[in-house]
């Protein structure tokens, strides 16, 4: 045990530690740059048992905080600097964790291994100095007792870190944001929609939020979902676009397709003009100097999406991160987990996806489907009643949007009519179901089917429907 900083038990009893375990995370850090940021996110060294492994650790972090690749050539670099090198093993071990490709299969299970242990050798050493005192010729039992608790106390702050802020510190920073937005010359507060009636409503995707977009099939929630992504990204946002449905190069086409007004389904058949291809070149242009990232992996799950946006988003200035996720029922947990239980699983996602948009500072939409009941009424109005495993949904999110727009024959005869009275026709309506933060209503949009896109509609205001009343929820 020589190689362990853990306490010293009697005779014959070792700290608990697995070597395994922590060789086992480590490898899987080296080899994966995702594993990597979740890894450094919810370890600390002193959760590593052996010496050799803590200066490890130590190496990658510094490594990771200089953004310098980390691999088995960089880190050898780095522990010959801090006179480490030969202590953790030379090379050769680094060479050894490096090939252990397998590692990065089951790092979570490795990883959550690594911390028990690491509690546990906590507690027995807070076990040990408790003894002490016990034994301890002090005459003060008040002042023992305290003692111990506060070596408790510190177990414990390694299972749970404080989170309370004093209320001073807290009205100082709302302060100094009250006085930034007042002198700004926006009143969007958050990353901008690219629709100005429902940037007015909301002021903007604030960071933190989870925001739920939803509609019934076909309406177009992936093409507004892309316009978001897009309009934001325009404006300097940083945007991470996770697509479970459709490949990336089908999002790209829909993309140049809206941005230079050609329609989609002759760019699809190449059936263009000089003219078209000159507005292509010009869209792809302006699109190259946006930071637009899709990920088109139809298997993900919440590890590796959190994983993939921790990255992403980790040097992103404040409201300069946007994420989104088309859709949510694709979406798994960890595999056979709630197997039949769909709903629980939909509410672990929701859950998950809000605390990371809290963590990260970004806001995050994602898209997610009707029940099919809404087919079946006269009325096709979206309510929140409407979310497909909508109990979690409507909780965790703080806003909730819903499209509208007429898909039937007999919608459509009804647009039709409205259109002699001066209402235009592919009109589109985004109702606020959810506002958390604000009043709940509606905004008017036009669909341009052809080209893969929505725009702005200026409209006279209008009250908002019974069930979309002005009072937040």
């Amino acid at each position: 045990m020589a190689n362990t900083d853990a306490p010293v038990l009697p005779q014959g009893q070792e700290p608990p530690y697995n070597p395994e375990a922590e060789q086992a995370v480590l490898a899987a850090m080296i080899l994966d740059k995702d594993v990597l940021v979740d890894a450094l996110a919810r370890l600390r060294v002193e959760d590593f048992a052996r010496v050799a492994h803590r200066n490890i650790f130590e190496s990658i972090k510094e490594l990771s905080d200089k953004h310098s690749p980390v691999d088995q050539i960089t880190l050898a670099d780095r522990l010959e600097a801090r006179d480490q090198l030969q202590a953790v093993g030379g090379i050769s071990y680094l060479v050894a964790l490096a090939n252990n490709s397998i590692a990065i299969y089951n790092w979570e299970h490795h990883l959550e291994i690594v911390r028990r242990y690491s509690l546990m050798r906590a507690l027995i050493g807070a076990a040990h100095e408790i003894e002490s005192l016990a034994f301890s010729p002090l005459d003060d039992t008040e002042e023992i007792v305290e003692k111990a608790e506060g070596h408790l106390l510190k177990v414990t702050e390694k299972r749970v870190e404080s989170d309370f802020v004093r209320i001073n510190e807290l009205s100082r920073l709302a302060m100094e944001a009250i006085d930034e937005q007042a002198h700004s010359q926006t009143r969007i507060l958050g990353v901008p929609s690219g629709f100005v009636d429902l940037d007015k409503e909301l002021a903007g995707f604030r960071a933190g939020d989870l925001i739920i977009l939803a509609a019934r099939p076909g309406v177009g929630k992936s093409t507004l979902a892309m316009n978001f992504a897009v309009n934001s990204a325009k404006k300097g946002v940083t945007v991470a676009f996770f697509s479970l449905e459709m490949p990336s190069e089908q999002i790209t086409q829909r993309i140049i397709s809206a941005e230079a007004s050609v329609n989609h389904w002759r760019m699809r058949t190449g059936d263009l003009s000089t003219d078209d291809w000159t507005k292509i070149i010009g869209a792809c242009g302006e699109l190259n100097d946006c930071e637009l990232y899709i990920d088109d992996n139809p298997s993900l799950n919440l590890m590796q999406l959190r994983a993939k946006a921790r990255r992403q988003m980790r040097d992103v200035e404040k409201d300069k991160g946007f994420i989104v996720i088309d859709y949510l029922q694709l979406m798994q947990t960890s595999r056979g987990r709630y197997e039949g239980q769909r709903a629980i699983e939909i509410g672990e996602l929701t859950r998950g996806l809000k605390i990371l948009a809290k963590e990260l500072g970004v806001p995050i939409m994602v898209l997610s489907q009707l029940n099919r009941s809404i087919e079946g009424r006269d009325d096709k109005t979206p309510q929140l009643s409407d979310l497909k495993e909508s109990g979690s949904i409507e909780q965790d999110a703080d806003v909730v949007l819903f499209i509208d727009r007429p898909m039937s024959s007999k919608e459509l005869e009804s647009e039709t009519a409205a259109s002699a009275q001066g209402t235009p026709v592919n009109n589109a309506t985004l109702y606020i179901g959810k506002n958390r933060n604000g009043a709940t209503g509606r905004v008017k949009l036009i669909f341009d089917g052809p080209f893969v896109r929505f725009r702005n509609m200026v409209v006279v205001d209008e009250p908002a429907p019974a069930i979309y009343s002005d009072a937040p929820f």
